[in-house]
């Protein structure tokens, strides 16, 4: 009987659990009689041997010697078995071809063998799962999910409780990356219900892997619960430590969250270093001593580190040539790199050259491309970092060819990225500009690849996506001649800051916007787009000689849509983050409006005042901006030019990445208002939220302008009451006044409602119930009582996203904590003017912030709350 050998594969950027290579057992066997047979089951183990031991190429020719034996004893079950595990190996060498054709062969020798024996059931189940995981890497990920459905279906028939959860973890992953969250969450609670009903040592390894894949989907806190839980139940050292390292990397990932949004972060890493270390004190185990060095490093604590280097280097220099040997290599040499580059300790740079030499003659003799590439484009950047451009060079291409046979688009644009960069250090502009464009046209050819992680080496979208793209749109703005960019640069320009907004907004949703793209034109007589840029000179090869930063002005006037207007100015380096920081602190604070007004004058003078001439000229009475940075967390309604505020000068604002969600259009329907909120106090998981005393005041004078649906206050504002009601009728728009928070941390994102917090992924839902699931686009979602979290350059990026993932075309929200008073009485007179024959929504909030305004006096942080995201039509 075939049985498979279900251990996990271990890495510290597993994404796709897949059993590693399957043989049968011969204790229950089937009696062998011939010396073919037997040599081909010999055969089959050897290459299960050189798998293991990651030699790849190795375990590919005994496995075809010992597919050969299987068909001269046409024994078909062998063939099958063997030919998955062909795939496996073609997959680990990015030989996707030769992959896509063993599998195929497998299970059509599989289909055709079809039988109820819990034999066949086992080698299919198999088959299927490693069908799913070659789709993953092809980046078909509808086709994988269908592959490990069946998966799971015929390691249910065989009764393997094991496998079934792998392949369903597996279609857990490809669930998320493909938006479907809720789909996700469900199939990990379902699988988290069967561990519980597993044997012990069962039980603790799919703790282990449910933990990581949870990590990977962004729920940390229950990856940290489920690996907690782990650990409490194994006394097996080799299992205590490998939990070790997985929460020390959820610990970690935890950190660097809060790092993000400018949250503090030690206890995480403290907490991580220490998993590390008693893993490290358990078995020595090589993960942990890498990761603990490379956040050692991140932390500052360079003493430490230094001291770690030579130990870890004699530890990888002895281990046998392999895979794990490269990569630790390659993983050792980048925290020896990033120490070198920023601690103000001496490094010894030859040591890292020799170190990644050795990786690259072991991946050769391992015939594995993928590595040697790796290893070869590292050191290229090592050479990089000490300023040997032509030697850099001549690596990093030997880097791409090594990967021309092989399927590798995530190694790919690093290495072009990395030409790019070469390029511009000696002064080839445009062979700096064609390297720049073939990275980013990798990355945009594997969007769902960036959210997965899928790569040998740590990957984060800040470090590994989002510089490539703001480095090119600076080698396209800043010319060291001092000719400014030409309309066809501009033009570029415009599209790759488009394409950025779009890339982050699918990093921070972690899903890929399928039906999302960019639009070329507005076609809106009456609005000018404008996109402030903040560049720092990132690409210069001494940046430190320069101590000025540039914002660079890109403007689009509805009389001339082709021709762009630019702009630029230079500021000392650091101005403009602390200036933006001190007015978005200020505008929170009522009695800070001097402050305010200098601030806002200062913006006004950077963003409008060089683009006046044209202003003066334009039709426009719409300004579109697309915001970059921290400049997303300025109401651009402030912006002052010393007597007048922005809407007071004429102009409805609006933030809207150019995305065909938000193009501009009128509804010809008249609104219909889904309706409800918390006006109670209440405590939930220990926040305590204030009530909202003119709940009722502010419905009712709503009412008076739009239709309106029952009310849904107090305790009746729950998930289920909304999603009947926007399952019951027909709305075209949602206000809900309540208070919510909006953050890059989607564990600090939600809304509130009774006594529950309605979270990122079932607000996505409820308002893909309000849209009929993209069928019927709702105009409008009013947050009327909402907030941004402090300092989160990202934050207003979420609800962006929010409206582009549900097709919502406008979000309407506040940007801190609003007073209770204004905000009821700016809602009343918002949606009065909305009611007006012809009226757009960025003019309905410029009246009801300049009736504020009447009604406040000169106060911005009563009237510069509300922020218009998406359609201002």
């Amino acid at each position: 009987m075939w049985r498979s050998l279900l251990m996990f594969l271990i890495s510290l950027t597993l994404t796709i659990i897949t059993p590693q290579v399957v043989s049968f057992s011969p204790a229950t066997a089937t009696v062998v009689s011939s010396t073919t047979q037997a040599s081909a089951q010999s055969l089959l183990q050897q290459g299960i041997t050189h798998y293991e031991s990651e030699q790849f190429s190795e375990a590919v020719q005994f496995w075809q010697q010992a597919n050969q034996g299987f068909v001269r004893e046409e024994n078909e079950l062998g063939q099958a078995l063997t030919l998955s595990n062909l795939s496996l190996a073609y997959q680990q060498l990015g030989q996707l071809e030769l992959a896509q054709q063993s599998i195929n062969e497998s299970l059509q020798i599989l289909q055709l063998e079809e039988n109820s024996t819990l034999e066949w059931a086992e080698i299919y189940a198999k088959a299927l799962n490693t069908q799913g995981k070659l789709h993953w890497l092809q980046n078909q990920l509808e086709a994988a999910i269908t592959a490990w459905q069946s998966a799971a279906m015929a390691y249910a028939q065989a009764g393997n409780s094991e496998g079934m959860a792998i392949a369903q973890i597996n279609q857990a992953r490809a669930l998320q990356a493909l938006g479907f969250s809720g789909q996700a969450e469900a199939i990990l609670q379902q699988v988290d219900q069967q561990i519980q009903q597993q044997p012990t040592q069962l039980r603790v390894a799919l703790l282990r892997n449910l933990g990581s894949i949870l990590r990977q989907v962004g729920n940390l806190d229950a990856s940290r619960d489920r690996l907690q839980e782990g650990l409490t139940l194994t006394s097996n050292p080799t299992q205590t430590s490998l939990m070790l390292l997985e929460l020390g990397n959820t610990e970690r990932a935890m950190g660097d969250r809060l790092s993000a949004i400018g949250r503090p972060v030690e206890m995480h890493f403290q907490a991580a270093l220490q998993y590390y270390q008693q893993a490290i004190d358990l078995d020595s185990s090589l993960s942990a001593q890498l990761n603990h060095i490379n956040l050692l490093v991140k932390t500052q604590q360079f003493t430490i580190a230094a001291a770690q280097l030579p130990v870890l280097q004699q530890a990888i220099e002895q281990l046998p040539a392999g895979r794990t040997a490269v990569y630790a290599a390659i993983h050792l040499a980048e925290s020896w790199m990033q120490l070198a580059n920023t601690a103000p300790i001496q490094s010894d740079t030859s040591a890292v050259a020799q170190l990644l030499s050795t990786a690259i003659q072991q991946a050769q003799m391992l015939h594995d491309e993928r590595a040697e590439s790796y290893a070869l484009g590292q050191l290229g950047s090592l050479y990089e970092q000490t300023g040997q451009w032509a030697d850099a060079k001549m690596l990093t291409e030997q880097a791409l060819l090594k990967i021309e046979p092989i399927q590798a688009p995530e190694i790919r644009y690093r290495w072009e990225w990395q030409l790019g960069r070469l390029a511009q250090f000696q002064n080839k502009h445009q062979e700096a500009i064609a390297s720049y464009q073939a990275a980013i046209s990798t990355l945009q050819s594997i969007r769902s690849d960036l959210l997965s992680v899928n790569s040998d080496v740590q990957f984060s979208f800040r470090d590994n996506v989002e510089p490539v793209y703001r480095q090119f749109i600076e080698l396209l703005l800043i010319s060291e001649s001092g000719q400014l960019p030409s309309q066809s640069q501009l033009q570029q320009a415009v599209q790759f800051v488009d394409a950025l907004q779009l890339a982050e907004l699918e990093n921070y949703l972690g899903c890929i916007l399928a039906n999302v793209r960019r639009v070329n034109e507005l076609q809106d007589s009456k609005a000018a787009i404008l996109y402030p840029i903040l560049l720092q000179k990132t690409l210069q090869q001494k940046p430190q000689q320069d101590n000025t930063e540039r914002i660079m002005l890109i403007a689009q006037f509805p009389e001339q849509p082709n021709q762009l207007v630019y702009r630029e100015i230079s500021i000392p380096k650091g101005t403009a983050e602390r200036t933006i920081q001190a007015l978005r602190a200020d505008l929170e604070i009522p009695s800070r409006t001097p402050e305010v007004l200098e601030g806002a004058k200062t913006l006004y003078d950077w963003i409008i005042k060089p683009l006046e001439p044209e202003l003066e000229q334009t039709s426009a009475d719409t300004l579109v901006f697309v915001l970059d940075g921290a400049l997303r967390n300025v109401p651009m309604s402030v912006l002052y030019d010393g007597e007048q505020y922005l809407i007071e000068k004429g102009y409805g604002v609006t933030i809207a990445p150019r995305l065909q969600v938000f193009t501009p259009n009128t509804s010809s329907d008249s609104l219909r208002v889904s309706i409800g909120g918390i006006g109670i106090p209440q405590t939930i998981n220990g926040t305590h939220f204030p009530p909202i005393v003119k709940l009722q005041e502010e419905f009712d004078r709503i009412g008076r302008s739009v239709e309106i649906g029952t009310p849904l206050m107090n305790e009746a504002f729950t998930t289920e009451n909304i999603r009947q009601q926007l399952q019951g009728s027909d709305f075209t728009a949602i206000h809900w006044k309540t208070h919510g928070t909006f953050s890059s941390d989607p564990t600090e994102t939600y809304v509130v409602a009774y006594q529950e917090r309605i979270t990122t992924n079932t607000l996505n839902e409820l308002l893909q119930v309000g849209t009929r699931n993209g069928a019927r686009p709702l105009e409008l979602l009013v947050l009327s009582a909402c907030e941004t979290a402090h300092g989160d350059n990202r934050a207003v990026l979420g609800l962006a996203g929010l409206a582009a993932r549900t097709g919502t075309r406008s979000v309407l929200s506040t940007l801190w904590i609003a007073q209770d008073t204004p905000t009821t009485e700016f809602m009343d007179h918002f949606y009065a003017a909305l009611s007006q024959p012809g009226m757009i929504k960025a003019e309905a909030v410029r009246q009801a912030q300049l009736n504020l305004i009447r009604i406040n006096g000169q106060t911005p942080h009563i009237w510069a709350n509300y922020v218009l995201i998406g359609n201002w039509r």
